[in-house]
């Protein structure tokens, strides 16, 4: 079951500690979570919740959420338990299966594809690129653009399968969420593209290959930082 409120959570404490911010400084509005994480109102609200009871933030009525305290002020017993407990071997299973299915799909789109996929694929790419220079979470439209490819093999089976598996997929993307490699992510999806737009399936299934196994990198990194901070803190 995927509590969606404690990948919030994490998220949010990624942010402080990469963003580096600083007591008073605002954190990103309910409204701005709901947008770059595409989750409901609620989930957000419980999060910040969760970090306004643990005396991390201070919520102020109608202005917004600011930090309150630096998370290295805290005793180490108490950082371990607002990171919410991440399933990693769920999550890395998921990691192989969507390895498994999308260079599939991927290959299956470059011999389907017509052309209002290719321009759902284009759009979610420059709205990836968008993401990037504006210094945004690139979840939305990395999740449109393989979404995008699901719906390109125009397959009555493998469309209502990803439909409903990529929930799963949506988790360990916000988990990953600060710790992306944005500009890797970029190169993989126009290559992808590139080899779709020509119909070289086997192309575009190679570089889907090579994409997926950098995001497993870059959760490796992600966990192993996670690890270095808690030792760090003892």
């Amino acid at each position: 079951m995927i509590v969606v409120s404690e990948t919030v959570l994490k998220f949010l404490l990624d942010y402080i500690r990469k963003k580096e911010l600083e007591v008073g400084d605002k954190l990103p509005s309910e409204r701005e979570l709901v947008q770059l994480l595409e989750v409901g109102r609620s989930s957000v609200r419980e999060a910040l919740q969760t970090l306004a009871e643990r005396g991390i933030v201070e919520k102020q009525p109608g202005k917004g959420a600011y930090l309150k305290t630096t998370i290295h002020d805290q005793e180490l017993e108490e950082l371990t338990t607002w990171i919410p407990s991440l399933d990693v071997n769920k999550s890395m299973d998921l990691l192989e299966f969507r390895k498994g299915v999308e260079v599939k799909i991927t290959y299956l789109a470059a011999k389907r594809r017509n052309e209002d996929d290719l321009s759902r694929l284009q759009q979610a790419i420059e709205d990836l690129s968008r993401c990037i220079s504006n210094g945004t979470s690139i979840i939305v439209p990395d999740l449109d653009f393989h979404s995008a490819l699901a719906y390109a093999t125009h397959h009555d089976i493998i469309v209502p399968v990803y439909h409903s598996v990529v929930d799963n997929f949506k988790k360990v993307r916000m988990e990953m969420a600060i710790n992306d490699d944005v500009e890797n992510a970029l190169y993989y999806h126009q290559e992808i593209l590139k080899a779709i737009t020509e119909h070289d399936s086997e192309r575009a299934g190679l570089f889907m290959q090579r994409h997926l196994e950098d995001v497993q990198f870059n959760y490796r990194n992600m966990l192993s930082e996670l690890n270095n901070k808690v030792l760090q803190e003892q």
